[in-house]
């Protein structure tokens, strides 16, 4: 019998949420595959994308009841498009329904079947539109990898293999009882590898949409200086489990340079980006900046240089 309970011990263990796990495989890293690729594929998920459509719908509904929701079509409509455009170059196979939490967290925050929260504080620690792209794009990578649902599953596991645990008692049986505590409270907080995956993909997602990746690295690295600056908010609680530390940052410059092939042009910002920037700062009674009335989108040449050309065609990939 002891055997027996050591074996469940060790499928339980296994089937956790510390387990380490191989980097993003390969075979996703081919960016014209984006839209007609499984990146679910062999992974553990007990739900069906209608399953998981509805637990997000009750999800959204229970965050709406205890946010403050901003209704302005000015700034809902403006970060909405941004999303839906973001969504229409991922692997994401659920619609985006987003919704603006008035707040100054630099937050945001995505949802089983593709619901998110975007507070107006995130927009307004982003400088640019790329950079509050970037931060969005990983958002939809953890939607497109379904991780809510993947880590709610192996949690639901974790409590099926671990029922011995409880009738048979001892120290497995007190971890157990402990664990029991944790999984249902943190399934949306996700581990190391969910997060190297939703930078991976998040990347991918942004370099197709017509931003400069370079910017996502950009916007890490100031949210880090505000960290280790200990000022209040400065870390955005969408990476709380995953530090902003230097390895993540070389990490990300390194799918950069070895995935993303470099373009000619950039979107850096828009002049609706810039207009609902300063519109959200006068709402603060602050300057709305030096970017403010700008009127075309901006673009970054390889030289870094940046013009005010219409959007550029971008090159079918």
């Amino acid at each position: 019998m002891r055997q027996v309970i050591h074996f469940v011990f060790a499928v339980a263990l296994a089937s956790g949420p510390t387990v380490a796990r191989a980097e993003p495989q390969q075979k996703h890293a081919d960016i014209r595959q984006i839209g007609k690729r499984d990146i679910t594929r062999g992974t553990w998920n007990f739900y069906s994308l209608e399953e998981e459509a509805k637990l997000g719908a009750e999800l959204a509904a229970e965050v709406e009841r205890s946010v403050l929701l901003l209704r302005d079509p000015f700034v809902v409509e403006y970060v909405r498009d941004l999303v839906e455009h973001l969504v229409r170059h991922s692997d994401s196979l659920f619609p985006a329904q987003v919704r603006v939490v008035d707040s100054e967290e630099r937050n945001a925050m995505a949802l089983p079947g593709g619901h998110f929260f975007v507070n107006t504080g995130l927009i307004l620690e982003a400088e640019t539109e790329a950079e509050l792209a970037g931060i969005l794009s990983h958002e939809i990578a953890h939607v497109a990898a379904r991780h809510a649902t993947r880590q709610r599953s192996r949690a639901q596991l974790w409590n099926w293999v671990s029922i011995p645990l409880l009738l048979f008692g001892g120290p497995a049986g007190y971890l157990y009882q402990g664990m029991a505590l944790v999984v249902p409270l943190t399934f949306l907080q996700f581990g190391r590898h969910a997060e190297r995956e939703a930078d991976f993909f998040g990347l991918q997602y942004h370099y197709l949409a017509g931003y400069d990746p370079a910017a996502f690295v950009v916007f890490l690295e100031r949210l880090r200086r505000l960290e280790k600056q200990g000022e209040p908010g400065g870390l955005a609680q969408v990476f709380a489990t995953h530090p902003m530390t230097r390895d993540r940052l070389r990490r990300a410059e390194q799918v950069i340079e070895k995935y993303l092939p470099e373009r000619e042009q950039y979107v850096v910002t828009t002049s609706r980006f810039d207009q609902v920037r300063a519109y959200l700062l006068a709402r603060l009674g602050q300057h709305a900046g030096r970017n403010a009335g700008q009127a075309l989108p901006g673009l970054r040449d390889r030289t870094g240089r940046e013009t005010r050309d219409n959007f550029p065609m971008l090159p079918n990939l």
